[in-house]
């Protein structure tokens, strides 16, 4: 039982990209922590992308801010994060 609930490590680390950013449906959530449980691995890299997800929030400009990055070129970095691309120049 416990196999079927627990995702692979691929599926462990897209879940717990995505707990970032909503909070995950109940079962997920229970076969995220189960292979967290098992998987040192897995459990280390959310750690990492925690302190990353909070230093990318912290560095923010203010709203007005002179070399704020332009919305354009936000989105198009947003995008190739969520991809795995290159962003185009």
């Amino acid at each position: 039982m416990v196999r079927a609930l627990s995702p692979d490590c691929k599926e462990a680390v897209r879940r717990q990209s995505e707990a970032m950013d909503h909070p995950l449906p109940r079962l997920q959530r229970i076969g995220l922590h189960i292979h967290l449980v098992l998987c040192i691995r897995c459990l280390r890299y959310g750690k990492h992308m925690v302190v990353l997800h909070t230093a990318a929030q912290r560095c923010e400009p203010e709203a007005g801010a002179k070399d704020a990055l332009p919305d354009d070129a936000r989105k198009r970095i947003k995008q190739a994060l969520k991809t795995g691309q290159k962003p185009p120049q």
